[in-house]
């Protein structure tokens, strides 16, 4: 994975996540004041023990609860993208070839306008 893409996201650590889109039940749009992530693959939030993911009952509740929480830490794997917040809450997207649904698994644009896709 990209070594600038990684530094980007680190730099979200600190921002507040600003809204949540969800785009025709494709996919979901996060934004952190000023930079924005599509995330196309599958994703799910963590709570303790818990686990709901995208499509599931409650999910869009539970990812618009997110709003206005600050990112405590991110981490990049070449299987997951992770997102941790100050509330002990863990949004995760899979970046596994095998559950890609298009052509790209996200779409990311920081506040400065530089992009990344993969």
């Amino acid at each position: 994975m990209d070594q600038s893409f990684a530094d980007a996201l680190a730099r979200l650590e600190g921002e507040q996540l600003s809204s949540v889109e969800f785009v025709l039940q494709d996919y979901v749009q996060l934004r952190f004041n000023g930079s924005c992530l599509n995330a196309y693959s599958p994703h799910w939030i963590t709570t303790g023990e818990s686990k709901i993911a995208w499509g599931e009952p409650g999910y869009c509740d539970a990812l618009c609860k997110l709003s206005a929480r600050t990112v405590q830490k991110t981490k990049l794997t070449e299987e997951e993208l992770t997102i941790a917040f100050d509330n002990n809450e863990v949004w995760t997207m899979s970046l596994r070839d095998e559950d890609c649904r298009g052509p790209e698994a996200f779409y990311f644009t920081d506040h400065s306008g530089d992009f990344w896709a993969d």
